[in-house]
């Protein structure tokens, strides 16, 4: 009899069904990782990059990114006469997103990766930083956030290029989150 070559066969049919079960087993371990990719892990892999938001709204923002929280977006956008303005976008009034690779990173464990919108949201109104606010369907607002609830937050409107005084506000309007597209940051 022929030992050796049935050996030999034996331990080749082994062999490739080993690989197979490996390769098998890869392919389970892609998709079971992939299953955890999170739309902010893939934004996170692309700090510096200038990506295209569609908006809920209708409207596209195009910026270098800045930042990913966990549930926002912060972009430095062009603006008008040269200058840069920076968009707090909620990640969901995103639509679609153009210029992101197939690379995500995890969140991490910094500070501003952890924060939640209506923390930032506070962050400015502790600063007294004038806004801009879009939201859809269609509407745009421009004053100070005076302050920030769970969900929503309340914006003194007042001109844009004169700073929050009692004598400037024209009137206070609550806004949801869920309704906000962007909010620029002046």
């Amino acid at each position: 009899m022929r030992w050796k070559q049935l050996f030999d066969d034996l331990e080749a049919r082994f062999e490739e069904q080993e690989r197979a079960e490996a390769e098998l087993d890869l392919v389970e371990l892609v998709r079971a990782e992939r299953d955890q990719i999170t739309f902010s892990d893939r934004l996170r892999a692309h700090p510096g990059v200038v990506l295209t938001f569609d908006l809920r709204d209708g409207s596209n923002r195009r910026g270098t990114l800045l930042d990913v929280g966990r549930d926002w977006v912060l972009l430095r956008s062009p603006a008008a006469a040269g200058r840069t303005a920076d968009l707090l976008i909620p990640v969901e009034a995103v639509v679609s997103t153009g210029g992101l690779s197939q690379l995500s990173r995890e969140g991490g464990k910094s500070v501003g990766r952890r924060l939640r919108l209506g923390s930032v949201l506070r962050g400015l109104a502790s600063d007294r930083a004038a806004v801009g606010i879009d939201f859809w369907p269609t509407g745009h607002l421009d004053g100070t956030i005076d302050r920030v609830g769970a969900d929503h937050l309340d914006l003194a409107m007042h001109p844009v290029d004169v700073a929050r005084r009692a004598v400037e506000v024209r009137q206070v309007r609550t806004v949801p989150f869920q309704a906000m597209a962007a909010v620029m940051v002046r």
